[in-house]
């Protein structure tokens, strides 16, 4: 660990009032993979559910824009742009060749507007399915309904042509660019998506470990210090975390507080935060020098409202306190957290083998090309064989024991990525359900063959897929 342990009384703080907290996020169900509280630049509390663990990445989505913005900031501190510079002079190529497709309002748009999701479109022109897409043409050749600077619209593509400047300027990708001037310092080693022009994503596709996003959260509140170096100026982490552009004006909303440059307004007075899709968050308090790092799944707004209400009263801290033995519940708390339930009154599994092919009038659809399946169930024990083409090896095969988590050989299907994860299948009157944990992503997996009289025909159903539902038939 990088950051120093402390107990939560040594910092005034009582470890009581974390654990009611934590307690509460369990009796609300929300479902959160890990938690770091930082007071004082120290590691007070930590919590992973398993299968989440200390030391796995986990995806940020839209808090990778956070860090696009730092990027931003010392590219400007080099000398290499300005927050006003246009973005058709960096991209003057591009413009040329698009000529007069370019919407007229795109050349007067600017850095600031880009980092401020003000550029005045209203949609996001991602181009993925060519083989030769290109996102700057697709951002370029957007029509612009308002003028840049006038409104808020969040817009991850702005994002993307923010990580797009940075390559084009310095001939590095975003991330091998961040990488002695931010992750290195920080102690981070980092994995970041791209697309297929080599450009990392920027707006999102960075996979970072908790306590990387709670170091980052700590180099804010210090003003871009951090290990006594000045790694970002001070003066770019004042203004990227300050109100830039009005996003609404819903006093208890926390996405209506204003906009900085990739980073959000709070409603409690002086918390910022970068946040992504799921409930990725680095809470920043300077008032009550905390930083609160989640990686999670759940109600992004009603979990933020938990916070502000039932542990941000308590994080003023003050003059430390006695030992509590609290505290040793805090800790035997943090052991004992699992999402990986086992059923112990299912039914055995079954003792049969079949394939089963997709179905004449059913299609697999563009996310979920499976078009035979293959059960082998023997001796509390499943092998489970998914194929795209009947001619070729199977595209995934997953190892399920009766009442026990395992460990996949290969990755399963999410997303269009593949990431590691853990299996559980339960048997129950003629129902087989799949439980897959992708615990370096927010996404869990549940998957629910249905089978027939005789087992002639299944049907699979996939929860992460609003309820797909494909008919399959025994060969």
């Amino acid at each position: 660990m990088r950051l120093e342990k402390a107990t939560p009384e040594s910092q005034g703080i009582p470890s009581s009032a974390i654990l009611d907290f934590l307690n509460k996020v369990n009796e609300q169900g929300f479902e959160v993979h890990s938690f770091m509280l930082l007071k004082n630049g120290k590691n007070i509390a930590d919590c992973w559910w398993k299968p989440y663990a200390a030391q796995y990445r986990h995806q940020l989505f839209s808090l990778s824009k956070s860090f696009t913005s730092i990027a931003i900031g010392l590219a400007i501190e080099e000398g290499l742009l300005t927050t006003s510079t246009l973005i058709a002079d960096i991209f003057a190529d591009e413009m040329n060749e698009l000529g007069e497709k370019v919407d007229e309002k795109i050349k007067k748009m600017t850095v600031k507007n880009l980092l401020t999701m003000g550029t005045g479109m209203t949609y996001e022109n991602w181009v993925w399915n060519d083989e030769n897409s290109n996102n700057i043409l697709g951002f370029l050749s957007s029509h612009v309904k308002n003028e840049p600077g006038s409104a808020f619209f969040y817009n991850t593509l702005a994002t993307y042509m923010c990580s797009a400047i940075i390559t084009r300027l310095t001939g590095e990708k975003l991330v091998d660019y961040l990488m002695p001037r931010l992750f290195e310092p920080l102690g981070i080693d980092p994995v970041w998506e791209e697309d297929k022009l080599g450009i990392s994503f920027g707006g999102f596709g960075l996979n970072i470990k908790t306590e990387d996003i709670a170091v980052f959260g700590q180099m804010l509140l210090q003003k871009g210090k951090f290990n006594g170096r000045q790694l970002v100026p001070e003066a770019w982490v004042e203004e990227a975390t300050s109100k830039q552009i009005n996003n609404g004006d819903e006093a208890d909303n926390d996405w209506a507080q204003g906009y900085g440059y990739q980073f959000w307004r709070c409603v409690p007075e002086g918390v910022y935060r970068g946040d992504g899709m799921y409930g990725q968050y680095c809470i920043v308090m300077p008032d009550q020098n905390c930083v609160i790092a989640v990686t999670s799944n759940l109600d992004m707004g009603k979990f933020m409202k938990l916070i502000w209400s039932d542990l941000l009263p308590w994080l003023d801290g003050g003059a430390a306190m006695p030992q509590s033995v609290d505290y040793n519940k805090l800790v035997e708390f943090g052991t004992r957290q699992t999402h990986l339930q086992v059923n112990e009154n299912v039914e055995p599994y079954p003792a049969f083998r079949a394939a089963y092919r997709l179905s004449s009038d059913t299609k697999a659809t563009d996310d979920f090309k499976i078009n035979k399946i293959n059960f082998d169930f023997e001796k509390g024990e499943c092998l489970l064989a998914l194929y795209n083409d009947e001619k070729h090896q199977p595209l995934y095969v997953i190892s399920f024991i009766q009442k026990q988590w395992v460990e996949t050989a290969k990755p399963f299907w999410t997303s269009d990525s593949f990431y590691r994860a853990v299996c559980y299948g339960e048997w129950n009157h003629e129902e087989f359900v799949a439980s897959i944990w992708h615990y370096e992503t927010p996404v869990n997996t549940k998957v629910r063959f249905t089978f027939s009289e005789e087992r002639k025909s299944l049907t699979l159903h996939l929860e992460a897929q609003n309820e797909l539902s494909l008919k399959f038939v025994k060969i």
